[in-house]
């Protein structure tokens, strides 16, 4: 056969090691060997060698067999065997990559039924430099066992989904940006939110937790575990669809959502109408605000004055929020334009309850106007030093006589170019060494002007 006299010789030298020291069997066919593979799985499985036999199968490139045989003795009766359970086998596919995709999405199956957590390992990690998965690869398998798995899953199980979730978690934690997929994140936890939600409100998740009002993303159980993970990724990603996601959410639940999703589109007045009147919570509504204002930014420059006019223009004809639209003007006065802010207030809105706001606003008009002069003082002040040391410096004269000497030659000066020093030294211009410095007192005028 092929391989000639290096075949026979490991061949020879794996049988007497099988024999004579099996402890050095699985080092040796760790290392380059050109041992014949089928004589080899013979002797090895006639000692029951099963570790070193899968790496025999690796060594050669025989991935499948050595699958197999991992596979076969993973899921075996004998819980002590080295190779039991589905450790070795995540760690072998982990160092296959996308160059064996097949072979990894179909051995990844057992894994997955026996252990989800570490079969989802396949595809998070990658050894020995290989190239990880496609994400639409994983997400395409991972989407076909999800759905097994909730078919046979008993009533209730809170696990429908999960690995796709997993999965998509890891994938953006690693710097995918395609819309794509954090689309499929946010359906996914909505999807599980909603589930959740039908479950406790049937009183499968415990009673009351509907009952109770929990803050958004902590209630009891898996309802808060998935609704905090979708809160989070709709205010942290920038990268979803909200024209997409936002027909999925029902019209009367999940309002925290639906203003995230609003804000994402600038749609600031919808959202704060939400945190203030749908959910009834006004201080919900003046930390959206806290977060997005910003004042060099034209989309929510002009956000606490939405949120005056959500508080003054309630829905559904309910009474306006004057009270808190008085308060939101006496302590975000700053942030807020006096003639704008006023120009929303009901007509019948009295002086007396504006006091505050009046106060605070004169007194920052006051004080920026009193900055405006200080600064415009200095500044004045600045421009007579500034014109009084030209002034003096034009002034400055240099008397030259017939006899005026070069201070560096010693060379009449008469018709000749010359320079002066600010310290009114002369000499010649073509005996200048350094046009900053003094050649006679050595001073640098450009790093000590003249006084």
């Amino acid at each position: 056969g092929g391989g000639g006299m290096p075949k026979t010789v490991d061949t020879a030298l794996l049988k007497a090691l099988t024999r004579a020291e099996p402890e050095n069997v699985l080092a040796f066919l760790q290392s380059d060997n050109a041992c014949d593979v089928e004589t080899g799985a013979r002797l090895l499985d006639g000692y029951d060698m099963h570790h070193e036999t899968v790496q025999l199968f690796k060594g050669h490139g025989e991935h499948r067999r050595a699958l197999e045989l991992l596979a076969k003795q993973g899921q075996g009766a004998d819980e002590g065997h080295v190779l039991h359970g589905v450790a070795s086998t995540v760690e072998y596919l982990q160092g296959l990559g996308a160059a064996h995709t097949p072979l990894v999405l179909e051995f990844s199956r057992w894994v997955l039924r026996e252990d989800p957590v570490e079969g989802l390992a396949i595809f998070t990690t990658v050894t020995g430099g290989v190239t990880p998965l496609q994400n639409d690869d994983v997400l395409a398998h991972l989407r076909a066992f999800d759905e097994d798995a909730e078919a046979l899953a008993p009533e209730g199980d809170d696990k429908a989904g999960s690995l796709r979730v997993r999965y998509l978690e890891h994938a953006i934690a690693a710097g995918e940006e395609g819309a794509s997929y954090h689309n499929d994140l946010v359906l996914l936890l909505l999807d599980l939110v909603l589930r959740a939600r039908a479950r406790a409100a049937s009183g499968g998740g415990g009673a009351g937790v509907l009952a109770q009002r929990h803050a958004a993303g902590q209630e009891p159980g898996a309802l808060g575990k998935m609704r905090a993970k979708l809160l989070a990724i709709l205010a942290s990603s920038d990268h979803y669809t909200p024209a997409k996601i936002l027909p999925k959410l029902p019209m009367v639940d999940l309002y925290e959502e639906r203003a995230l999703i609003l804000s994402k589109m600038g749609d600031h007045q919808q959202a704060l109408n939400l945190y203030a009147h749908r959910l009834g919570d006004p201080s919900l509504a003046q930390e959206y605000c806290e977060r997005l204002y910003n004042p060099d930014d034209e989309k929510t420059q002009e956000v606490y004055l939405d949120l005056l006019k959500v508080y003054l223009r309630p829905p559904d004809g309910a009474a306006p929020m004057t009270n808190q639209a008085i308060s939101t003007m006496s302590k975000y006065f700053s942030r807020l334009d006096p003639a704008k802010a006023l120009d929303v207030l009901p007509p019948e809105t009295s002086l007396r309850s504006l006091h505050n706001f009046f106060e605070s606003a004169v007194r920052q008009h006051s004080e920026h106007r009193n900055n405006l002069d200080i600064t415009k003082a200095l500044l004045r002040a600045d421009h007579l030093k500034v014109s009084d040391e030209y002034q003096q410096r034009r002034s400055r004269r240099v008397v030259v006589t017939a006899g005026k000497r070069c201070k560096v030659s010693g060379a009449k000066l008469g018709t000749s170019a010359f320079l002066v020093y600010p310290n009114n030294t002369c000499v010649l211009l073509g005996e200048k060494s350094d046009v900053h410095v003094c050649p006679v007192s050595g001073r640098n005028f450009k790093e000590s002007p003249a006084d």
